[in-house]
């Protein structure tokens, strides 16, 4: 396969227009309209057409903020404008993006001051640390003792804590002998100092630590009594991860679960789905939180523009919104969609940018039979990665097996394709299958399985085979009614239902 991955790659170098197939040492999704990349060293950009807009040239190029981007020459920082041309010099040992129309700029004496826009120094370089402006003030530190500064110098709050944070939503964490707490932008005490920890205020909550964590509104009231082993500190949409007991689930802000406690990690929501992890694998919830992905990767991505990466056995491909396997597994690093491109990384080691009108040259050779079955009948094949319907042609996560004497395969297709439905509860490692009144509930490992309502013993128990769960074909579709016909010349299996 890896073999196969490669040749594909190298057709599909040599078949594009130079834009789209370009091979570069490293490269990062389209983001404000431009893409960065990196060729014998040196960063350059292209557009979200993938055509070049600056040939590699600086030493390091960042990403666009308040339309201008970090630029390193050397050992020294300056800045370029969007596409990349130099519009402040390099001359600032280090620099930070611009915030608030300041950036925050050192100098070789270890000092601290910021530029304007246009280079010129407003404040003078004087203090042993600076962060970038946010709600109109930027933390200092001179003399080991943090303050706030406005846009003209003025120290609005004196340096007078030996720990303190930028402002967030008109709040800044800072530490006291109480412990900490949270001051306005005026200086004056907004919520008492009292916590262990404490983390800065996102869609108008903080995640606070007393013993264990919880959450506060901006009034210093508690939402979320301290309950939780620990509280992601990012407020989502009104959510929140949380995690007991080594287990991780969503919750509001209210401390209301929205999920189970059994995810080994949880992603982020983009276009209705979220990567969660589990002791099985990487799979995928949906917007009600209902597991419509089994978890069967070793990891996934978000999803963008119906996409999303996914990993087995070491290597990336990309899988759509059904599951669906889009490409072969042969990516060492894959990106989600941005813009309609995305950014891989293939075997011999070069980055390249993929459409989703080229991912499948990332497939391998194998392609279905032109061909549908008759009226209510299924036709698979040993080591062929298709199930045949009378409405077509679906693809198959994995091909049917022979393993001891029983085909065994991802049975989710095939039941979906008689009308069934296929549920699995990843901390009871059970798989429930329902058909027209007929419920069959097999369990990982297990030999033994109900079948409308009896303890059945199976000949073949359910097995996770390369990151899949592999079903015995032949004891649930006949558990459900169908009836199932081996031709071993063939290697076919006709199912009727």
């Amino acid at each position: 396969m890896k073999k196969i991955c490669f040749l594909l790659v190298l057709i599909f170098i040599f078949s594009l227009p130079v834009n789209a197939s370009e091979s570069y040492q490293l490269a990062y999704p389209v983001k404000d309209g431009y893409a960065r990349i990196v060729k014998d060293l040196k960063w350059g950009l292209v557009n979200d057409r993938l055509e070049p807009v600056l040939t590699p040239k600086w030493d390091f190029l960042g990403d666009l903020t308040e339309g201008f981007r970090l630029i390193r020459s050397g050992t020294l920082s300056g800045f370029a404008d969007r596409e990349g041309k130099q519009v402040i010099a390099p001359q600032f040992i280090q620099a930070e993006n611009f915030s608030q129309g300041l950036s925050a700029v050192k100098n070789a004496e270890g000092k601290w001051g910021f530029i304007n826009t246009t280079g010129e120094l407003v404040i003078p370089y004087q203090y042993d640390e600076a962060n970038s402006f946010s709600d109109g003030l930027a933390l200092i530190r001179t003399e080991g003792l943090y303050g706030y500064i406005d846009k003209e110098n003025n120290a609005v709050i004196p340096p007078t804590y030996t720990e303190a944070y930028p402002f967030s939503e008109n709040l800044a964490c800072i530490k006291s002998e109480g412990g900490y707490g949270y001051i306005h932008t005026d200086g004056s005490l907004a919520i008492t100092p009292q916590y262990e920890l404490a983390f800065d205020f996102c869609e108008g909550v903080a995640v606070i630590k007393n013993g264990q964590y919880g959450l506060i509104d901006t009034s210093g009231k508690t939402l979320i009594v301290p309950s939780f082993d620990r509280l992601f500190p990012m407020s989502k949409n009104g959510l929140l991860k949380a995690e007991k007991g080594g287990k991780m689930a969503f919750v509001n802000t209210s401390g209301q679960p929205k999920t189970e406690f059994l995810y080994t990690d949880l992603g982020d929501f983009s276009e209705g789905f979220c990567p969660v992890g589990t002791s099985e694998g990487y799979g995928y919830i949906n917007s009600s939180f209902e597991l419509v992905l089994s978890p069967t990767w070793e990891q996934a991505g978000d999803f963008s523009d119906g996409l999303a990466p996914v990993k087995k056995d070491g290597l990336w491909g990309y899988i759509d919104t059904e599951g669906n396997l889009k490409t072969d597994y042969c990516f060492t690093e894959a990106s989600s969609f941005a813009f309609g491109s995305a950014v891989v990384c293939t075997e011999d080691g070069s980055w390249q940018f993929v459409t989703a009108n080229t991912l499948s040259s990332f497939t391998s050779e194998e392609t279905p039979y032109e061909m549908t079955t008759e009226s209510r009948t299924l036709l698979l094949e040993i080591d062929h990665s298709f199930l045949y319907t009378p409405t077509g042609t679906v693809p198959l996560d994995a091909a049917p097996v022979i393993m001891d004497g029983h085909t065994m395969l991802p049975i989710r297709a095939v039941i979906e394709a008689i009308g069934g439905t296929v549920t699995w509860n990843a901390e009871s490692q059970k798989i429930t299958i329902e058909k027209d009144g007929h419920v069959v509930i097999l369990t990982l490992n297990k030999t033994a399985a109900i079948a409308d309502g009896r303890l059945t013993l199976m000949s073949a128990a359910p097995v996770i085979e390369n990151g899949r769960t592999l079903c015995p074909l032949r004891f649930v579709t006949e558990s459900l009614d169908c009836h199932v016909t081996w031709n071993g010349e063939t290697k076919q299996i006709l199912i009727s239902y």
